[in-house]
């Protein structure tokens, strides 16, 4: 196990973790060579704390919630162990109770964070590799307590963000890229309604309003059907369509 902060110097490489996507947590240097489930899981729960550390007691808490904290300290001192050995670069390093991650370690979650801020940034146009980045899911192969408080933040906040950026290129006159993010929206949450109208007001820019009403329509079926209520008289305004009756 490592117990001294290592050399600093910048000859160390630097390794890329992966937390966003479908594939799982991995080293983007090695994604053929996939991290161990808890040598990952300790590396994305030190990324997302403030300050890349964290306390012992509160490692094992996350990693072996159902363990006494002995037991689990004893597994977390080989884990550390373990995830030093194993790897090219030393990722972590200890002092006292405190465990960090070392500099030679890097994250998309950093650059994501980056992209969630500028796509909601007033009058700057949506990049399309921010927005790209926004539609991945964050650690999609965890399914801990701890990682799933992360999941359910990281969601409603680049849904929100994916929306936002919707309306800046709507405004900015880029409907069928405002279309394109505003399917991605309707896909993820099918009874949203604020961002069905987003992508039936770009239908109607695009010049294909006979897709928003039938976008209305479907809408309009599946609230009746799993909610029991109308939709919105906006969307129904905007879809040529009557806002109530069959």
């Amino acid at each position: 196990m490592a117990s001294t902060h290592p050399d600093k110097s910048g000859t160390e490489p630097t390794v890329l973790l992966r937390l966003l996507g479908d594939d799982g947590i991995h080293l983007a240097e090695h994604e053929s060579h996939r991290l161990p489930p808890q040598t990952a899981e300790l590396l994305a729960y030190l990324e997302l704390r403030g300050g890349r550390r964290a306390r012992r007691p509160a490692l094992v808490g996350a990693l072996w919630p159902d363990l006494p904290e002995s037991v689990g300290r004893r597994r977390l001192s080989r884990l550390l162990w373990r995830t030093n050995r194993s790897l090219p670069w030393e990722l972590t390093y200890t002092e006292g109770e405190t465990v960090h991650l070392t500099d030679a370690l890097a994250s998309d979650w950093r650059l994501a964070e980056e992209a969630l801020e500028r796509v909601t940034r007033p009058g700057v146009p949506p990049r399309a590799r921010d927005l790209e980045m926004l539609r991945q899911p964050l650690m999609s192969d965890v399914r801990s307590a701890w990682a799933e408080m992360h999941q359910a933040g990281w969601d409603e906040r680049r849904f929100h963000a994916l929306r936002e950026a919707g309306h800046s290129l709507l405004a900015g006159g880029l409907p069928h890229e405002a279309a394109e993010t505003a399917t991605f929206l309707v896909s993820w949450e099918p009874l949203d309604e604020p961002s069905h109208l987003l992508l039936m007001r770009a239908f109607v820019e695009i010049g294909a309003p006979s897709r928003a009403a039938e976008l209305f329509r479907d809408l309009r079926r599946r609230l009746r059907r799993e909610l029991g209520v109308e939709p919105a008289p906006e969307l129904a305004v905007l879809a040529g369509q009557p806002a109530y009756g069959s």
